[in-house]
């Protein structure tokens, strides 16, 4: 059976003591049903993890003790999603899935046909998402959330060698393998209204390469999902 992950915001050194705030508490005991002498692994989403064993454990905290810290070197190649945001819990499934498949960085997209506007702030339940699909696909590193973008800003602002793909829906352009000498990859995905012919034209000019992965309009998580699986092959 896979080794059971929790997250704490600060991981101390080898031999000390680190407290399991209440939702972890109640995630390791009530859920899991972990009691003390239980080992477990701890991360806290920038790239350490710590082998841990509780030692006391009360409703409300738990106290573990540190028995090894690894840190792990940021994932490389990078890849990116830059997306307009879908309606109530189809971005919790985003989220969710992006990171499980290993996306690090994302950034909402402000697109013409956007239905759902992103705020200037980074929203605690995306954190919280996220962290729990680290924990499920036990990955130390968390992706990166940025402030939000229009589609020419998103490409136009991306690191030099970074390979950028549009996705459109109903695009003309077929789906092909990414180069693999690219460094990074950033991926655009639009509303399911679909990206203007300015903002396409705009995001062509700044180096984009435009695939489809179907000639039907899909949901934007699914198209987003479908194509994170495929870039994410064998990264």
């Amino acid at each position: 059976m896979a080794e059971k992950w929790f997250y704490a915001e600060t991981i101390p050194s080898e031999g000390e003591a680190v407290v399991l705030d209440a939702e972890e508490t109640r995630h390791a005991t009530r859920s899991r049903h972990l009691e003390t002498g239980s080992e477990a692994t701890l991360f806290d989403g920038r790239g350490t993890t710590a082998r841990i064993r509780l030692a006391d454990v009360s409703r409300r905290s738990a106290t573990a003790l540190v028995l090894d810290r690894q840190e792990h070197p940021a994932p490389a190649p990078r890849l990116h999603l830059a997306a307009a945001l879908p309606k109530g819990d189809r971005l919790a499934t985003l989220l969710s899935m992006a990171t499980q498949l290993g996306v690090t960085d994302f950034t909402p997209l402000s697109a013409e046909r956007s239905v759902v506007r992103p705020g200037a702030e980074t929203p605690d339940r995306w954190l919280r998402i996220v962290r729990e699909a680290g924990k499920q696909s036990r990955r130390p590193w968390q992706p990166d959330f940025h402030p939000p973008k229009t589609p020419v800003e998103a490409a136009e602002g991306a690191p030099p060698k970074t390979r950028t793909l549009l996705m459109d829906a109903g695009g003309e352009s077929e789906w092909s393998e990414p180069d693999r000498e690219a460094s990074d990859l950033l991926l655009l995905v639009g509303p399911e209204g679909g990206f203007t012919e300015d903002e396409i034209q705009q995001v062509k000019a700044a180096g984009a390469r435009p695939v489809a992965l179907s000639k039907g309009t899909l949901r934007i998580e699914t198209a987003a999902v479908a194509a994170i699986a495929i870039l994410a092959r064998g990264r």
